[in-house]
């Protein structure tokens, strides 16, 4: 065969492949058919999760699962922009009713303008969106339902598109499951939604976004934050911000987890948030709001679980800093990837979190406790007191010295856990343990003592019970003593109250499998730490991990674990997150050079401030004299100085970050040509040695 006619055999091949790949896409991609695909992505990114898969393996035969997707076909109104997302969501749900065999039967509905497929996206509450000045709505929304179980995803914004195999499979989980999961809370601050301001349309009175994302899949109960019990159907328990939380409910809190309770705890060094609602005015009275403790701690709870907390220091990190009110601040938390544990159930494939003026723990090892870490600063960090901090929201960070050790900011304790309370029941504020408080007066009624000291109703109730009987002849323990005279009846009362009382609390868990998970700042479950503002304005979309992580650890102890596989996929869209190391890595070099050069300037400005010219009132004119007047213009000329310099290592900060990042761009552009073109010459030089050896 002659070369010419190889080159052509060659060239139809081509072309041949190139039909047959062409036409398997268009059978596959435009049509639809057999609905397969090749997921070559390196995480997996368009495969249904095992978690889904599972959820799937449990729906009942006898229950199917039926879902209706609602999606405008119309291109007169249907934007360019969610045609293809449509498409993208079709073809994951024909994924489930594959997976899910017959136990998932799929229903494509278009509800164009104007149609009797559009009148049944209303009824079935899938929402509208308009689109013109017709009043013409597009739908991209979907239904969930077993039997009378129904779940409705309104509106599937692109924006939302990394948790839509999350919100369907979570769906599905809800409506093949009959009873909800019971999900305890109690804080000091009012997370959970304030009715009365509610009713008068006052700001703040919705539940923050947490609470109403756990309501949807949950049955949410609140815990009086001055409780002595705590009920023992909660499968988990979020302790918010305990600030100034009493003993008695520490020991309630306690008792819980021993007796095969979870607990999930959040305490803050400086809470932005109780600061904040300290201020509000009451909506009923106009005056301001209970004031709220803005630190908060769980002292006793912590030294048996081993923990070693300071509630008046917060950390300051150089590397994971982030923004508040505008500006850079050390104390504003944004953590990446590699300061998230990719290991732990709870925080696996979380990118990032948002917390503001967090703690730090130290862990003391406690036998039969395990302690994993969560998340941890970078080691260019330090604490700084509450002062400090609050003044880095005015002034920018003149002195910083690094730990060089990464400091914990969330861990997770497993194991068999003893009582932060050996000795039993702590006794309620204002009650003497050696006589009793109230109990002891014989006409103080039973009521009255329960109204009084709520803490210790529950176990004084059997003591206070005879204190009315103290009177009657007739609890006499021989006919000796005289009937008559109340003299003889306080005796018998006093010995009551004073006796000791049964001791029946827990001194140990019941198992070794009782978890705790901490974090060291309360304010990053606020919604503006949580979500974001949707691109098409639909709506809040979550943003970063914070929200996601409380539910992932909700989800693992109630016992769940599926959705987390689901609920963790990473986005598509991937950050560069080595330019971001590279500047960071630049920005490190000349640091200390900025921070020098800032104390400086904030020294000359404290200097200007005391050598400003003063009004003479009853001249009229300014006094000052030359001396100083000399001083002002040196000082100024100082700062003018200091202010250039600055600006000067802000230009080589840059020059170095932008050569750096052109080396990298020219590495992705070049680097694999010139690596394929380089292993081509080698073939091509050893293709000819050998023919030439032939």
């Amino acid at each position: 065969m002659s070369a010419s006619t190889k080159t052509a055999a060659f060239g139809i091949t081509t072309l041949l492949t190139i039909a047959v790949i062409a036409a398997i896409n268009f059978l596959v991609g435009g049509v639809g058919f057999g609905n397969f695909r090749l997921d070559l992505t390196e995480d997996g990114l368009y495969t249904l999760s095992p978690g889904t898969k599972n959820i799937l393996s449990r729906i009942n035969a006898d229950e199917p699962v039926t879902i209706k997707f609602y999606a405008t076909n119309d291109d007169r109104v249907m934007p360019n922009l969610l045609k293809p997302h449509a498409r993208t969501i079709e073809d994951l749900l024909l994924e489930y009713e594959k997976q899910g065999s017959n136990n998932v039967v799929l229903e494509v509905i278009h509800p164009n303008p104007d149609t009797d497929e559009e009148d049944k996206a209303k009824e079935d509450e899938v929402r509208g969106m308009q689109v013109n000045q017709e009043g013409d709505n597009i739908y991209l929304g979907m239904t969930v339902q077993s039997l009378d179980r129904k779940e409705v995803l309104p509106f599937l914004s692109p924006d939302d598109a990394t948790s839509l195999e999350y919100e369907v499979s979570r769906a599905i989980a809800k409506v093949i499951k009959p009873t909800k999961t019971i999900i305890g809370f109690m804080s000091a601050m009012q997370i959970g939604g304030n009715p009365m301001a509610m009713m008068q349309r006052q700001r703040g009175g919705e539940a923050w976004a947490v609470i109403q994302q756990l309501r949807a899949d949950y049955e949410v109960r609140e815990v009086p934050f001055s409780t002595d019990k705590i009920d023992k159907d909660i499968t988990v328990l979020l302790v918010i911000h305990p600030a100034d939380i009493t003993e008695t409910a520490e020991f309630a809190i306690d008792q819980y987890l021993l007796g095969g309770g979870n607990v999930v705890a959040f305490v803050d060094p400086q809470s932005l948030l109780a600061q904040a609602m300290s201020s509000q005015q009451n909506p009923m009275t106009g005056q301001p709001g209970t004031m709220i403790n803005g630190s908060s701690d769980l002292s006793n709870l912590f030294k048996a679980w081993g923990i070693n907390y300071k509630k008046d220091m917060v950390l300051a990190d150089m590397n994971y800093r982030g923004q508040l009110q505008g500006r850079m601040m050390p104390t504003a938390l944004q953590l990446p990837a590699k300061a998230i544990n990719q290991e732990s159930r709870f925080t696996t494939g979380l990118q990032a979190f948002t917390l503001m003026n967090a703690g730090t723990f130290g862990m003391d090892k406690k036998e039969g406790l395990d302690a994993t870490t969560l998340a941890s600063s970078s080691e260019a960090s330090e604490m700084i007191d509450t002062a400090a901090a609050e003044k880095l929201r005015r002034e920018p960070m003149t002195n910083f010295t690094a730990s060089g050790k990464k400091l914990v900011l969330g861990v997770h304790i497993k194991g068999k856990f003893k009582s932060a309370f050996p000795n039993g029941r702590p006794n309620a504020p204002g009650v003497s343990k050696e006589t009793g408080g109230a109990e002891q007066d014989a006409t103080a009624p039973a009521a009255a003592a329960t109204a009084t000291t709520p803490p210790v109703s529950v176990t004084t109730a059997p003591v206070a019970a005879p204190a009315p009987a103290a009177a009657v002849p007739a609890v006499a323990p021989a006919p000796s003593v005289p009937t008559s005279p109340a003299p003889a009846a306080p005796a018998p009362a006093a010995t009551t109250a004073a006796a000791p009382k049964k001791d029946d609390s827990l001194k140990e868990s019941i198992d070794s499998e009782r978890n705790v998970i901490v974090f060291s700042d309360a304010d990053m479950l606020y919604d503006a730490f949580c979500l974001r503002q949707g691109d098409l304005g639909v709506g809040l979309v979550t943003n970063g991990g914070n929200l996601p992580m409380l539910l992932n650890t909700v989800e693992v102890l109630a016992g769940g674990g599926d959705l987390i596989q689901v609920r963790n996929r990473k986005s598509p869209i991937r950050p560069f997150s080595k330019l971001k190391e590279m500047r960071e890595e630049v920005e490190e070099k000349y640091r200390p050079k900025l921070v020098s050069l800032e104390a400086e300037r904030q020294k000359i400005a404290e200097q200007l401030s005391k050598a400003r010219p003063q009004l003479d009132l009853k001249k009229g004119q300014l006094i000052i004299d030359q001396g100083t007047m000399n001083n002002i213009k040196e000082m100024e000329k100082n700062s003018v100085k200091i202010d250039r310099e600055v600006r000067d290592i802000r230009k080589e900060v840059n020059k170095e970050v932008e050569f750096q990042k052109t080396l990298l761009k020219s590495l992705n552009v070049l680097g694999v040509p010139l690596l394929v073109g380089v292993v081509g010459l080698l073939l091509a030089m050893r293709r000819r040695s050998l023919t030439a050896a032939a």
